[in-house]
């Protein structure tokens, strides 16, 4: 019997000892119990993943994470070993909440320091002072167990380092009215109001000079409550780039059998329907709920036949077309959405 087939019930033994509630193992916690080596031999042989000193998952766990939640156990990690609960800002807060991820996720967990410097304290860290421009840790809310910035803090933060479309986007997310996925559910509430949104800017503008503030503000009075996903924001910030007529959003149809769908992008003066295509419309629970991806084309064909027969013609794009404006400046052009600049 090899060593490695002798050692799986050890390493079985192990992750069912000293996993956490979410899967994260602490070397704090096996040492604690003697099983240090244990967990370095589980480590060297590549079963667990270390996410930072001190931190493993289980590498089965950690291979069948998507992006979005990889970074999301990095952030969990850090708040694992931290010696008092931290407050998670900028692009960790934004993950946190669920907004739509930038082009990438850093690698970096972001932190609201107290001191006035904020900065860069050790690897993998990136402190924030906690008056950039002003914020009180005591202001923090709890989201998921972890300690982190508001909703309309966080956008107005993230939006004044990304790019306008990107950081439209993380507008959108804060103050988006979900509406009910199906005809009489429940609506959820927004992360933000369009209130708390405006005094987040509000702050902003009255801090004097500040890098990206222009930008947060430009982008802040561009959002809106009816974007229902990034992909939709891009690709509304883009037309506005390019200087393409503005759409209604989430514009109704219904039919004589009752209500259609809401769609995506309506322009009435060429009776033209748009639609963002995400993976997320086919793959997600949430969209998906409980179909099988091939049993969502097929209601989508059906809702796009029975738009069709109300009048309008309606033109799908997805996000190799929406992230690259030339690309989706030709394509809006193509099924002739006019340009009002």
């Amino acid at each position: 019997m090899s060593n490695t087939a002798r050692s799986e019930p050890a390493s079985k033994h192990l992750l069912a000892a000293l996993a956490r509630p979410d899967g994260l193992i602490l070397a704090a916690d096996a040492a604690a119990v003697g099983l240090h080596e244990a967990l370095r031999t589980e480590f060297t042989h590549r079963r667990v993943t270390r996410l930072r000193r001190g931190v493993y998952l289980p590498t089965p766990h950690w291979e069948c994470l998507s992006t979005d939640d990889r970074y999301l156990f990095r952030i969990r990690a850090f708040a694992a070993v931290s010696v008092n609960p931290p407050v998670f800002s900028h692009h960790s807060a934004a993950a946190i909440w669920g907004f739509p991820r930038p082009s990438s996720w850093p690698l970096d967990v972001h932190i609201i320091s107290p001191s006035a410097s904020g900065g860069r304290s050790k690897p993998g860290v990136v402190r924030h002072s906690a008056s950039a421009p002003r914020f009180s840790p005591t202001d923090a809310m709890t989201r998921g167990g972890l300690l982190v910035t508001p909703p309309a803090d966080t956008a107005v933060a993230m939006a004044r380092i990304l790019p306008f479309p990107e950081a439209v986007a993380m507008m959108d997310k804060a103050i988006h009215l979900p509406r009910m996925m199906v005809v009489g559910g429940t609506p959820e509430s927004a992360l933000a109001t369009r209130g708390e949104l405006r005094a987040a800017l509000d702050i902003l503008a009255r801090a004097g000079r500040r890098a990206g503030k222009d930008a947060a503000l430009r982008a802040g009075d561009f959002a809106s409550t009816r974007s229902d996903s990034g992909g939709e924001s891009i690709s509304r910030a883009h037309m506005f780039l390019l200087g393409f007529a503005a759409p209604e959003l989430q514009v109704r149809f219904d039919d004589a059998e009752g209500f259609i769908a809401f769609v995506d992008f309506f322009w009435r003066g060429i009776n033209k329907v748009g639609e963002f295509d995400g993976l997320g419309k086919y793959l997600k629970g949430h969209y998906t709920r409980g179909r099988t991806t091939a049993e969502v084309v097929m209601d989508e064909k059906r809702r796009e036949d029975r738009i069709r027969a109300c009048g309008p013609s309606v033109s799908r794009w997805d996000w190799p077309i929406a992230r690259d404006l030339v690309a989706f400046g030709a394509f809006l052009t193509n099924i002739g959405v006019p340009r009002t600049r």
